[in-house]
């Protein structure tokens, strides 16, 4: 059950953003909503309408204009994407505190390779970070489907206080002490969804895209490993349950790219070609093997789909759960 009454900073007004400020102020918190896009911010606080939703925000969802107001809460849901994360902690490190609980919405690693719970322990003092990840995206809050989520934290109370902030009808929260296995299956929900979409134009069919999403589990359990997580974390929800649903949803934005990729051997989708680069510079830098990234990465390099599906077929046969 929720409980009403604390104050919740959402840093970041994307979609996300914006979902997480609207259910955080309908059960009744205080939520401070801050955006780096000074429009963005007087749209916000003007028309309080949410872009692309029939729903409007709280009253107590309050637009803040800088960053030391916007962190006066301790709660501090962090949903900024990657490529403008590291900035954004340098500038905001002044104004976080020990006492902060950070959980971030991000499907992505730093720029470096970072998980994202580390570059904000890094950047920040912050101690207790959490990550939200999972078969949840913020039209399907916006219509009130059912649908589940996990954080993934080792700090027991984080959890259960953003388990309790987060519950509405019709989604249901989990929780996972690997953090970054679950951050792991949040970056790798890019390259599988640019590869499911690719499947999907050049009309594989649905064994191909199996082949895929399993071998997806073994990839991404090699690289959690290697930064420390777990491999049985992506068999749950921010893996192979996020993949499969993002796999199945023709208008995801990624997916869409993936199409793209395979129709025009352009995926015009900068930020998701920057997500791939980020995760085959690490795999090279961990000695990790990522072959399907890898195969989706040199298509974005310009490699035509059946020369870079031949490069994925012809490796050494091996073990499954290998």
């Amino acid at each position: 059950m929720s409980v009403p009454g604390l104050a919740v900073s959402v840093l970041g007004a994307g979609p996300w953003g914006r979902a997480m400020a609207c259910i955080l102020g309908s059960n009744g918190h205080l939520v401070h909503l801050w955006s780096g896009d000074e429009s963005k911010r007087l749209a916000l606080r003007t028309e309080r309408a949410v872009p692309g939703s029939a729903a409007a925000l709280p009253d107590n969802v309050v637009i803040v204009d800088d960053l030391a107001q916007a962190l006066e809460p301790e709660r501090v849901l962090f949903a900024i994407p990657p490529s403008h994360a590291s900035s954004l902690l340098v500038r905001a490190a002044p104004w976080f505190r020990p006492e902060h609980r950070v959980v971030h919405l991000v499907r992505g690693l730093a720029d470096d390779g970072t998980p994202m719970s580390r570059l904000i322990t890094r950047e920040t003092c912050v101690v207790q970070v959490g990550a939200l990840a999972g078969p949840v995206v913020a039209a399907a809050l916006w219509e009130g489907k059912e649908t589940a989520a996990v954080i993934g934290s080792p700090f027991r109370g984080l959890v259960d206080e953003v388990c309790s902030l987060l519950t509405v009808p019709g989604v249901r929260v989990y929780s996972s002490p690997d953090l970054v296995g679950v951050e792991v299956g949040g970056a790798m929900r890019t390259p599988l969804a640019l590869a499911a979409g690719v499947i999907r134009e050049v009309g594989m069919g649905p064994a191909v895209l199996s082949v895929l999403l399993t071998r997806g589990i073994a990839e991404a359990g090699r690289l959690a490993e290697a930064l420390g997580g777990e491999r049985s974390t992506l068999s749950g929800l921010s893996g192979i349950g996020d993949w499969m649903f993002t796999a199945n949803d023709a208008a995801d934005a990624v997916v869409c790219a993936g199409m793209a990729l395979a129709r025009t051997g352009d995926a015009a989708y900068p930020e998701a070609e920057r997500r791939v680069r980020t995760l085959l510079t690490l795999s090279s830098r961990l000695g990790v093997e990522l072959p399907i990234t890898e195969a989706v990465g040199s298509m974005l390099s310009g490699v035509p789909l059946q020369e870079a599906l031949e490069v994925l077929m012809m490796r050494s046969p091996g073990l499954e759960s290998a």
